[in-house]
């Protein structure tokens, strides 16, 4: 059986790389940190022509204001190069789209929206940036927040929130089902350490295997 799961996605794996496509994938802290070095790596392992953002603490809006972030800044072009700061603007997401002109966007939001008590800005706000994203012609992939220890009792508020602000119009990833955060250490809801690197490889694993069945539907 387990041989079985691995020819099935090695399969996936390889008609993916056949049909690879340009991607751009933004997020916040969680893209900043090893999930999103992970999700990038596979990508590009994939053959796909990626260009990856993150902005510590940022929601979408950030994205269409320019909202600097001080908690640190991530990104790597088509050639892989790397930049990474404490303190950096968050880029436009329209100027990003018009730049890049990508097949598909992966968007990785959600944890920040926990400090957020305005149920219909959150959805709004989501509704926003996916319509600007189906508008420019790309298709959508979100990945929601994963696990934390701190206020995980309104992780399914959030996640609810994000269904609405979604919809139809992208598909979804719901993080949280496959991660969990530790009990003891760490700040309650980054990954970092050898523990949270562990955590956040096989999270990025998974969100990518379903990435893959998201590219071959979409080709059907």
């Amino acid at each position: 059986m387990v041989n079985f799961i691995i020819s099935v996605s090695l399969l996936l794996f390889l008609s993916a790389k056949a049909h690879a496509e340009k991607v751009l994938f933004i997020g916040d802290s969680h893209t900043v940190g090893h999930f999103g070095t992970h999700f990038d790596q596979n990508l590009r392992f994939a053959g796909h022509s990626v260009v990856t953002v993150g902005s510590c603490g940022s929601i979408p809006r950030w994205w269409s204001n320019g909202q600097e972030t001080n908690c640190g800044f991530f990104s790597k072009d088509l050639s892989g190069t790397e930049f990474r700061a404490s303190k950096a603007p968050t880029p436009l997401m329209s100027d990003l789209l018009l730049e890049l002109s990508p097949k598909i966007v992966v968007m990785e939001f959600g944890g920040n929206y926990l400090n957020y008590l305005d149920d219909e800005f959150v959805i709004k706000d989501i509704k926003k940036i996916v319509s600007l994203v189906t508008s420019s012609g790309a298709t959508c992939f979100w990945i929601t927040n994963p696990d934390s220890r701190n206020n995980r009792h309104a992780l399914p508020r959030i996640l609810n929130l994000i269904r609405k602000g979604v919809g139809s119009r992208c598909t979804l990833f719901v993080s949280s089902t496959v991660t969990r955060y530790p009990d003891v250490g760490g700040d309650g809801v980054h990954y970092w350490g050898t523990e949270g690197y562990t955590i956040t490889k096989s999270w990025a694993d998974l969100a990518f295997e379903a990435f893959l069945d998201f590219e071959i539907l979409q080709r059907k």
